[in-house]
């Protein structure tokens, strides 16, 4: 589990992120929304220890982040920036097969037991048509798919993904959020996902936390967000929701 106990972020006298409590459980997708500039990113980025926090602490299992060492902090909670790296020159399942670099290092060799998670994460993924072929040649949400499969075989118990959405379509946003849900279903993973749409946040999560100039707005079950004053708040624009017999969650519309 997670927990921030009044955490702050300052950048240069300007404060980024005000002070914040929250609690992300295990097994359980947790979307962080907001416009542009939110906090949102910052937010993951303190949790994934790619920023410190300026006060307040952030602990994980009970322990501070500060007590954590790298590598195995790193085999319990993987992180997925905005901006990938390049997987140049690599085929799918030589990426994937880094995701178990925090347990035998970079030039470790791989035993049965790496063999195993990289299989089993290829699976769980259903990228096995993917693992022979260039990353820089796969479609936005195939590099999605192999990136996840990644993750997995890294075998954490918490994935933080920053905007994993951003450059797919509708199609396969909802593909890559539906893979999300089943891994977080079937492996217990606590996980923690930045999202710009509301609706996607409202039919995939199990709750949700909105950010407006680096201060959490409200926070709760999709069903607690989707109320039209809630999101009036966080967006700054009027906004309607919509009930539907088709579908089982509400959507939220232009007013």
């Amino acid at each position: 589990m997670f927990e921030m106990k009044n955490v702050v972020f300052d950048v240069e006298s300007r404060r980024l992120l005000q002070p914040t409590n929250l609690r992300f459980e295990p097994g359980q997708i947790h979307g962080l929304i907001g416009h542009n500039g939110s906090g949102k990113s910052t937010l993951l980025k303190l949790l994934a220890q790619q920023h410190m926090p300026s006060g307040g602490v952030i602990e994980f299992d009970g322990k501070p982040l500060s007590a954590w060492r790298n590598k195995l902090f790193a085999r319990q909670v993987a992180y997925l920036p905005q901006h990938l790296p390049a997987g140049d020159n690599l085929t799918g399942r030589e990426l994937i097969a880094f995701g178990r670099y925090p347990w035998h290092g970079l030039l470790g060799r791989h035993t049965e037991e790496d063999t195993a998670q990289i299989t089993r994460a290829i699976s769980l993924t259903q990228t096995e048509s993917l693992i022979d072929r260039m990353v820089d040649t796969l479609s936005g949400g195939e590099k999605q798919r192999v990136w996840l499969a990644m993750l997995i075989a890294q075998g954490s118990r918490f994935l933080l993904l920053d905007e994993p959405l951003a450059a797919l379509d509708i199609a396969h946003q909802a593909e890559v959020l539906t893979l999300i849900r089943q891994l977080s279903r079937e492996l217990g993973l606590g996980i923690i996902i930045v999202l710009h749409d509301i609706n996607m946040a409202a039919r995939y999560c199990d709750k949700v936390v909105a950010l407006h100039s680096g201060k959490i707005l409200v926070q709760g079950t999709p069903d607690d967000i989707m109320q039209p004053e809630q999101l009036s708040s966080i967006y700054g624009i009027p906004m309607h929701i919509m009930q539907s017999s088709k579908v089982s969650h509400p959507v939220a519309v232009l007013a």
